[in-house]
C-alpha cells in the first residue's frame, strides 16, 4: 500500500490543468485567471478629489487662522465627470466634488465643512497641508504592476479590478466537468422509503455539494444497483467527463464490482489502497484523459478523501494557485489516547481561544458516521502507531469548509 504522501504526489503527477478560455466578466466568478492580471495604466486615472470640498493651492492658507480667516475668490464648481481643465491660480479657489479632477493650479483640497461663504468668496480658517485630500494618479495601482496573479480564484475584489480595467472578458481554465456514479443494491433514493436492509444513499448529494463548492460542472449524477451489465454502461456515460467520482464497489467484498469493471474498460489503475485512514480501499486511475476516482461506499470515509485528494485536484486541474487550506498548529482540548496502525485523520471541532487554535476530537469515529461530518469543521492528522496524544499538545489540522453549532 502506497502512504498518504506518496499517493497525493502521484494524483498531483497525472493533474494537468485544463485548457484556457475567455468568459464573460460577470461569469467569471469562482474560476481562476489562466495568466497575470497587469496593469495597463495606473489608477487612478487622474487626479481628483477624495472629498466634497473646495480645491486650493496650499501655500495661499498658509496664515489662515480663527482669527484671521483667508478669503480667496470662488470660481465655480467641479463636478464628478466634468473635465476640469480650467487652471487655477493664487487667490483663487473652486468648489469640487469627491471624484472630480483636480484642477491645474491646485494641490490641496479643504473639506466642505470646514469653510465659510461670504458672497463670492471662501473663507478658510486654518492651514492646511500639500496633497490633503487629493488622490493622485495611479498612487493606488501603479501601471505594469500585477494586480492579480495567474491562478487567482477570482471573487467579488478582483471583478471589481478587472472591470476597472476595462477586461469583459476574462483569461481563465476551463471548468471541470465532474460526473457521480453510487454503487450499491442495498440504496435507495432520497424520496423512498427504506425496506428492510436498504439505506438511503447520500454520497451523491454529499459529493455533489462539495463539487459545487468549486465551481465545478457537474454533468452527472446517478445510482446504480451492483450489477455489471448496468455499471459498465453507466461508468462509461461517466467516463466522458474530466473527473469520475464512484461510491462504493471499490474493496474486496463479493459484489465489488467496480475497480474489474473499469479494468475492463481502459481505464488505467494508477494506485488502490493507501496506508491512510478512514478511506484505505481508495482507488485512483486514468482513461485518456479523465480522471477516476474510486471512493469507499462510507460516507465518512469519502469525505475525507475528498477533502485530501479530490478537492485538490481538481483545483489543480482549474489552474488554481492554493490547492488546499493550509494545515494549522492547534492544541487538543481533549486527549487522544487510541494507536492506529496507519496514518489517521480524524474529525474535530477547531476553534479560537486566547488568540490559539484548539481542537476536540470527535468521540465517534467511525467511517460509516454521518453525524461526525455535520459536527466537524477540521481534520486532526494523529500519525501511524502514535503515542498517546495528551491534552494541550499541539497537533496538525486541516479546517473544513464545514459551518458547525
Amino acid at each position: 500500500m502506497l502512504s498518504y504522501e506518496d499517493a497525493r504526489a502521484l494524483v498531483f503527477e497525472h493533474v494537468k490543468p485544463l485548457e484556457k478560455e475567455q468568459r464573460h466578466l460577470i461569469e467569471s466568478q469562482g474560476l481562476a485567471l489562466s495568466e497575470d492580471i497587469v496593469a495597463p495604466y495606473g489608477m487612478p486615472l487622474f487626479d481628483n478629489s477624495a472629498v466634497d470640498g473646495y480645491a486650493v493651492q496650499a501655500a495661499d492658507l498658509t496664515a489662515a487662522s480663527r482669527e484671521n480667516p483667508v478669503c480667496l475668490e470662488k470660481l465655480g464648481y467641479i463636478s464628478a465627470g466634468d473635465s476640469g481643465k480650467d487652471p487655477l491660480g493664487s487667490g483663487q479657489c473652486v468648489q469640487i466634488a469627491t471624484g472630480a479632477p483636480l484642477p491645474a493650479g491646485a494641490d490641496t483640497i479643504v473639506m466642505k465643512e470646514d469653510i465659510k461663504l461670504e458672497e463670492s468668496l471662501v473663507c478658510f480658517f486654518q492651514s492646511i497641508p500639500k496633497t490633503e485630500n487629493v488622490r493622485y494618479q495611479g498612487e493606488d495601482i501603479p501601471e505594469g504592476r500585477t494586480v492579480i496573479p495567474v491562478g487567482t480564484v477570482i471573487g467579488p475584489a478582483q471583478m471589481a479590478v478587472l472591470a476597472t480595467f476595462g477586461f469583459s472578458r476574462v483569461p481563465v481554465r476551463r471548468v471541470p466537468k465532474i460526473s457521480i456514479v453510487s454503487t450499491g443494491s442495498e440504496l435507495v433514493d432520497v424520496d423512498e422509503n427504506p425496506q428492510s436492509g436498504q439505506i438511503r444513499e447520500s454520497n451523491r448529494y454529499m459529493l455533489a455539494g462539495m463539487v459545487k463548492q468549486e465551481s465545478c460542472e457537474l454533468v452527472k449524477m446517478t445510482m446504480v444497483p451492483d450489477i455489471p451489465k448496468i455499471l459498465k454502461h453507466e461508468f462509461e456515460d461517466a467516463l466522458q467527463a474530466d473527473v469520475v467520482l464512484i461510491s462504493g464497489g471499490m474493496s474486496v467484498g463479493e459484489r465489488d464490482y467496480a475497480k474489474p469493471i473499469l479494468k475492463e474498460m481502459g481505464v488505467e489503475e494508477i494506485f488502490w489502497k493507501i496506508k491512510f485512514k478512514p478511506g484505505k480501499p481508495l482507488f485512483f486511475g486514468k482513461r485518456g484523459k479523465t480522471l477516476v476516482f474510486g471512493l469507499p461506499g462510507n460516507p465518512a470515509s469519502s469525505y475525507v478523501l475528498f477533502e485530501e485528494f479530490v478537492r485538490p485536484a481538481m483545483r489543480q486541474l482549474m489552474g488554481r494557485r492554493i490547492l488546499e487550506a493550509d494545515m494549522v498548529k492547534a492544541r487538543l482540548d481533549e486527549s487522544i489516547s487510541k494507536t492506529y496502525k496507519r496514518l489517521h485523520f480524524m474529525r474535530g471541532q477547531l476553534h479560537q481561544q486566547n488568540g490559539e487554535y484548539r481542537v476536540r476530537p470527535l468521540n465517534f469515529q467511525g467511517s460509516h458516521s454521518i453525524g461526525s461530518l455535520v459536527e466537524s469543521n477540521a481534520l486532526i492528522r494523529v500519525e501511524a502507531n502514535s503515542p498517546v496524544l495528551p491534552k494541550g499538545c499541539q497537533v496538525s489540522v486541516r479546517p473544513l469548509l464545514n459551518e458547525i453549532g
